[in-house]
């Protein structure tokens, strides 16, 4: 068996492969004991008629082809050994030459993970500053409080509503309830033990809304670290990549609208859009995307920051006990990646 192997551009390869007369010929047996147990000859039993009768009715390319599907497996085990490439998607295959008593002669076309050439990541995260100024003012906290005041109100009206409706006289009530709740430490100590007074409640309200604006000043830095890092890296991206990520995008899309009610057939309707239209205008997006997750898969291997076993079981455990029938086999590499690329980013962050 000969394996010429072809670079080609968007990091594809082209695997040439010939499979020589005898070799090919050695797959004779095997392909037509496949096609012996699929067929029907009449007056014999599946998997019992003879070679001959099976030639005559379907005809010698049946078995040949047969042989050199499982003669393409076996090239295509052999190449990634010989070669040591990682595909990310199934290949391509022509067959160009397939006659009884000839070699087979056939066409791979394969995708596979780009070679990556990183920037100087942590000088790149470095340079990367959101200017943000992160503070909590009193009118901030004042507002949160009259949401919650009014949120209170709302909450009287109803528990009224329907027991003092109407008096003995007609009269109305229930517009007499919507009171909204004086602010006091009798107000703060109606949201739990760990109120007090007024003022415990305000610092609480502070305190959550310093760690929300911090959540969001990281989130941003953490965006334009990974903008810039997939600006400055040099990689071509087949397309098999970003078909997987488009396919991935509509899935979650899909489970989103189910999630919320909807029909994927409503939400097309509604969008005017058909689904290759949609993923044509997420493909951008979708490249991005794939790239990132490239880029913090190079990091990872490039720093050793991989999640461990322990950390991925503790995390199961915790989604398992918040969702019912997880797959848990998806879950674990789903969680393997989550955890692993949190561990990059935090490092890209903590290099300024």
């Amino acid at each position: 068996m000969k394996i010429k192997l072809t670079k080609l551009p968007k990091s594809e390869i082209q695997l040439d492969v010939v499979v020589d007369e005898k070799a090919f010929e050695a797959y004779r047996e095997k392909g037509f004991k496949a096609i012996q147990q699929v067929v029907e000859i009449d007056g014999f039993r599946k998997g019992n008629a003879p070679e001959d009768m099976i030639i005559k009715k379907y005809g010698e390319m049946t078995i040949l082809e047969e042989m050199a599907n499982i003669a393409l497996r076996d090239a295509y085990v052999e190449a990634i050994k010989e070669h040591k490439f990682n595909p990310v998607a199934d290949p391509k295959v022509t067959i160009t030459k397939l006659a009884k008593g000839n070699p087979l002669e056939l066409t791979m076309i394969v995708p596979i993970i780009p070679e990556v050439e990183l920037p100087s990541y942590k000088n790149t995260a470095k340079e990367v500053v959101v200017e943000e100024k992160i503070e909590v003012t009193d009118k901030d906290i004042d507002d949160v409080v009259e949401e919650l005041r009014k949120g209170r109100s709302h909450q009287h009206a109803h528990e009224h509503e329907g027991h003092d409706h109407a008096d003995h006289e007609g009269h109305d009530h229930s517009q007499d309830e919507v009171t909204i709740p004086e602010l006091n430490d009798e107000f703060a100590q109606s949201f739990g033990d760990d109120f007090k007074t007024l003022n415990d409640l305000r610092t609480k309200i502070g305190e959550n809304m310093k760690l929300e604006k911090e959540q969001k000043s990281r989130e941003k830095r953490r965006a334009a670290i990974m903008e810039k890092l997939i600006a400055e890296t040099k990689t071509e991206l087949p397309d098999a990549i970003i078909e997987n990520e488009l396919s991935n995008m509509l899935s979650q899309m899909k489970a989103d609208v189910t999630r919320y009610g909807g029909t994927w057939e409503d939400y097309l309707t509604h969008s005017k859009k058909t689904e290759e239209e949609m993923k044509a205008s997420w493909r951008t997006d979708a490249g991005k995307r794939a790239m990132s997750q490239l880029v913090l898969h190079k990091i990872a291997e490039a720093e050793k920051l991989i999640a461990t076993e322990e950390e991925v079981e503790v995390e199961l455990v915790r989604l398992m006990t918040q969702m019912q029938d997880v797959d848990e086999e998806r879950a674990k590499g789903y969680l393997y990646q989550a955890l692993t690329n949190e561990k990059v980013l935090k490092f890209l962050e903590q290099s300024s």
